[in-house]
This record gives C-alpha cells, sequence and structure tokens, in this order.
C-alpha cells in the first residue's frame, strides 16, 4: 500500500529533481481550532498540486484522520517500535492522493530506543518518504501534560487558533511552552473559522500583543492565512472526504488551495531537518527530553 503511494509521482519527481522534505506541525487546542480537518483539507490541497504528502496523526480513535476519512486503519506505531511490522506496512492512502500514517505512542517507548533501534527507525523512515515532499503532523494539544513531542521535532510549528476564547488562550499556552520549555523562537498562525481577512488580522494581532508582552521580542509570529466559516466544509466532513474532493469550488477549498500554494513558497526556518530520518532523531529526543521532565 505504501508504494502504491510513493510511485504515485515517480515521473514527474525524475524530471524536475528531488525536492526536500519538510516537516509541519498543526498545533490546535479547545475551542473548536480544527487541526485535524485542517490537516486533512491541506494535505489534500496539496496532493492537488501534484505534491506528496505524508499525514502523521498523532490522535487515536474516533479523533484521527483515519476516522474522519472512513478509512480502516491497519497496525499501530507501537507495533513498529516493536518491529512486528515495517513502518511501510503501518501507511493507508487516502482518496484524496495523500498517506497517513499513526504515529500514536507513550513517549516513554520512543525514549527507551537503543542506538541500534533508533538507526534501524530512521532507515525505515528514509525508505518511506524517500519521494515525500511534506510530512503534516497533526499533534496532540502541546497545552496537555506530556504531548510535545511531534511539535518539538518539526521543521514548523503551525498554529490554529479561531475566535472562540478558549482556542486564542490555548494558542498562547502553546506558544508560551513551545518558546520558554522548548527553545522554539518561529511559529506561523492560521485563524479558521472566520468570515474575512479582518477578522483574522484582528485575532493575530490580539495573540501577537500578548506574546511581546508576556515573552518578550524573540518570539517570531507570522500570519499566514485564514480559513472562512463554511457549511460546505462541515458537510463534507461528515461525508468523510476533503471539502476538495466534495466540494472543490466551495469558499473553503480556494482558501486551502492558496494556503497550499504559499506553503510552496515557505522559507526554511532555523529548524530544518536535513533529511526525514534526521526527523526521527529529532523525534526520539524530544520524547526522551519530554520523559526526563515527567520523571521529575
Amino acid at each position: 500500500m505504501a508504494k502504491g503511494w510513493r510511485d504515485q509521482a515517480a515521473g514527474l519527481r525524475a524530471l524536475i529533481g528531488p525536492r526536500p522534505c519538510r516537516s509541519i506541525s498543526l498545533n490546535g487546542g479547545r475551542g473548536g481550532s480544527g487541526a485535524t480537518t485542517l490537516a486533512i483539507n491541506l494535505a489534500a490541497a496539496l496532493a492537488e498540486r501534484e505534491r506528496e504528502v505524508l499525514l502523521l496523526d498523532e490522535f487515536e480513535g474516533m479523533s484521527n484522520s483515519m476516522h474522519r476519512l472512513r478509512v480502516a486503519g491497519g497496525y499501530d506505531f507501537e507495533s513498529v517500535l516493536r518491529r512486528e511490522v515495517s513502518l511501510a506496512d503501518a501507511v493507508v492512502l487516502s482518496a484524496a492522493g495523500f498517506g497517513i500514517l499513526p504515529i500514536s505512542a507513550r513517549p516513554q517507548m520512543l525514549a527507551g530506543l537503543n542506538e541500534r533501534e533508533l538507526a534501524w527507525l530512521a532507515t525505515e523512515f528514509e525508505m518511506l518518504t524517500a519521494e515525500t515532499d511534506f510530512l503534516l503532523l497533526d499533534t496532540r494539544p502541546t497545552t496537555l501534560s506530556g504531548v510535545p513531542s511531534l511539535s518539538l521535532a518539526a521543521d514548523d510549528v503551525l498554529v490554529i487558533v479561531s475566535q472562540n476564547a478558549e482556542s486564542i488562550t490555548d494558542a498562547y499556552a502553546t506558544l508560551k511552552i513551545l518558546y520558554t520549555e522548548y527553545a522554539r523562537r518561529e511559529f506561523r498562525i492560521l485563524v479558521n473559522r472566520v468570515e474575512r481577512l479582518s477578522d483574522a488580522e484582528m485575532i493575530f494581532e490580539r495573540i501577537s500583543s500578548v506574546a511581546r508582552q508576556y515573552l518578550g521580542d524573540g518570539i517570531r509570529l507570522r500570519l499566514v492565512g485564514y480559513v472562512p466559516e463554511d457549511e460546505l466544509l462541515k458537510r463534507a466532513t461528515r461525508l468523510g472526504r476533503s471539502v476538495i474532493e466534495a466540494f472543490p469550488d466551495a469558499e473553503s477549498s480556494h482558501a486551502f488551495r492558496q494556503l497550499a500554494d504559499a506553503m510552496l513558497r515557505w522559507k526554511r526556518s532555523g529548524h530544518h531537518t536535513e533529511t526525514p530520518g534526521h526527523f526521527v532523531y529529532r523525534l526520539v529526543e524530544s520524547s526522551r527530553i519530554l520523559t526526563d521532565r515527567l520523571q521529575r
């Protein structure tokens, strides 16, 4: 299954040459930020742009992307870590043309990998993502205890916020934790479920002002866009499909395409990983840091 997903753009890649893989964490919170819905639809928009996308899903059960898309799951990530199956065996292919890899695991299990096991996992990841352009990481909220490993491993952190008060509070809490406790400095902000750009700019300025006041000038925030409140997006979600597939002319479909085009032009951050294998090393190291903190 994973091989078929990797081979989709092989001909095009042979013509234009290799592109470096980029990992982006989508981090939401309470208040209906809609991070999983955004992750699914951004992946679909990038796939529509002939990019190879792998969605790493940190959620379990009814809240994960496979359940949302009515995709039958296979092996979980801990089965991979126990070397019962290969990493490729755990990948499922969505109808929108992107792969989904469940990556939920206890931080202690990742932290406990020895160097040989870590090298094996990195090699598996290199092989799996050899043709991948984007790793989109649907992460559990950083405001919960013991969870920010994927956010720490990503090249870019994309914080999802809506106009809901709880969502704004959690967005700031995410920035504060990753900035003060894990030395992240650069963040991209995406505003969800607003009617117009001016609404998004107002919410972004509110967060930026609070961040500058309490965290100082070292933190760097950038508004990357917004997704409008759209009944067709909600309907597509209920149908178990991306809005781009179900309603290609919906207002939200155009917004996701515009954001995908912007993502193709993003400059590399200071946290850019040289290869997908390095992403695994960063993931495991962040799990070790997190495990040390939980044991204190």
